[in-house]
């Protein structure tokens, strides 16, 4: 599967012409996707699930929990959303409803996250600001993995984790005034990835996809270097890569193109 991946990069950052395919209407801050296919769009409390044809299947919506901060859809049958407003994290299923109740992070002893994301392993991470490090919580509630301590590099108050993901026993954040920093399956730290400004990124394989600039780019984690941008007509604001197929949000549309 991860060779597949590879050549799929390869062929991708190597093409020179974007062919839209479809596009709808879809009013959001952030689109998503993982490896069904599936398409996510986030606006303010509302998540909602397309399939690939761009037809909408399932929505979700909180009003009592604010706005959603974060969503890490790469389990789709297991759907993390975090509200950092008032500190809750929230499992959905595959069609958007609710597994259990709320989990209020607050009475398990931590108010101060800033990012959290599912772990492949079951439970999920979070980033505690308050003590600088990386925390696995089981399902339980108990952490049985604590990371380094970070304080050296996270000592500033406007140096914020806006994203957490766990790929391939590793977890990497974004901290955008620092870069992307990566911890191994322990939360031990490993390097940090000189990528200043971005918030939202995917992991494929040995490579950071994200948007820069209307442009979509590719690191490769490797060779530590951008390796290859494609300049996007359209002013984008948010990039998902699936397969063969770009997924991209403008003001008011989502588009996909065949890459």
């Amino acid at each position: 599967m991860k060779i597949i991946s590879l050549i799929f990069l390869f062929v991708i950052f190597n093409s020179s012409d974007l062919i839209p395919i479809k596009h709808f209407p879809a009013k959001a801050e952030i689109v998503l996707s993982n490896t069904l296919g599936n398409i996510y769009s986030v606006n303010e409390n509302n998540l909602i699930l397309y399939n690939n044809e761009g037809q909408k299947l399932f929505s979700y919506s909180n009003s009592f929990l604010g706005n959603i901060s974060f969503v890490d859809v790469s389990d789709p049958m297991r759907i993390l959303l975090y509200f950092k407003d008032f500190n809750k994290v929230v499992f959905l299923s595959n069609k958007l409803t609710e597994i259990g109740s709320p989990i209020e992070l607050d009475n398990a002893g931590y108010s101060q996250v800033s990012a959290c994301c599912t772990s492949n392993s079951g439970g999920f991470w979070i980033f505690d600001s308050q003590k600088f490090q990386l925390i696995r919580l089981n399902n339980n509630l108990v952490a049985d993995r604590e990371g380094t301590i970070i304080q050296s590099i996270y000592n500033k108050s406007e140096n914020i984790a806006v994203k957490l993901i766990e790929e391939s026993d590793q977890i990497y954040m974004s901290i955008p005034q620092i870069g992307i920093l990566i911890f191994d399956k322990f939360g031990v730290y490993k390097k940090t990835i000189p990528l200043i400004g971005i918030k939202y990124f995917q992991i494929i394989g040995d490579k950071i996809i994200y948007l820069s600039e209307n442009k979509l780019c590719s690191y490769s984690l490797t060779n530590n270097a951008e390796i290859q941008t494609i300049q996007l007509d359209l002013k984008i604001k948010s990039v998902s890569v699936y397969k063969n197929l770009l997924i991209a949000l403008s003001d008011d549309e989502i588009f996909i193109y065949n890459l």
